[in-house]
């Protein structure tokens, strides 16, 4: 069940991974651009108008599916109760959350605010523009989710190296133990032959 519910945690996360990685296209104008030009501000905005700003339905509820069934897979792993589980996916349905905060509280009232043309007047400049400032959220709200959907991975391979090497210990110790029975064992028999020969030879 564990190596189910971590696969489904994987492929999730780097799939949303992925939707991210798309929009870099837009958002490396927008965040490692400096100066934002006038044509780096009309090319993000069109890119984000074509995209999320026409997101079917359909299309955001598989994104939450997505997202609710990896915080669920990571909530399954919780109740297992194993320490590992409570320290590594505790730490990842934190990070999920955050990915959730983040979402509805900075990307979707930017592509809500986003207008669907933009400005002819347009400035790059004004930080207070219309056009640039629901662009620059996304962009920074995008890196944010990205960051903690990269931890999410990081812990969740963490937690099998660390279960992996827990194993690899345990097994260790069993053979340990099994070769201290072994050594008494033998012990035990030549004590018991030397015994023997000793009452023979009385």
């Amino acid at each position: 069940m564990g190596d189910l519910t971590t696969s489904l945690i994987l492929l999730t996360t780097t799939f949303l991974l992925g939707t991210l990685a798309v929009h870099w296209t837009a958002d490396h104008l927008l965040l490692w651009q400096s100066p934002i030009t006038r044509a780096s501000l009309l090319s993000a905005h069109g890119y984000y108008a074509e995209t999320l700003g026409h997101l079917s339905a359909r299309a955001l509820a598989a994104l939450y599916a997505l997202g609710g069934a990896a915080v669920l897979a990571c909530c399954v792993k919780i109740a297992a109760g194993r320490e590992s589980n409570w320290l590594f996916d505790g730490a990842s349905l934190f990070l999920y959350g955050a990915v959730g905060l983040v979402y509805f509280q900075k990307i979707r009232p930017s592509i809500l605010a986003l207008p669907t043309a933009a400005s002819p007047a347009a400035d790059p400049l004004d930080p207070l523009d219309l056009t640039l400032v629901p662009l620059r959220e996304l962009a920074s709200s995008n890196a944010v989710i990205a960051v903690a959907l990269i931890g999410v991975l990081i812990l969740q391979a963490g937690q099998y190296y660390s279960e992996r090497l827990e194993e690899r210990e345990r097994i260790e110790e069993d053979e340990a133990r099994v070769r201290r029975r072994r050594r008494r064992a033998e012990k035990l028999l030549a004590t018991q032959a030397k015994l023997a020969a000793t009452s023979a030879s009385q």
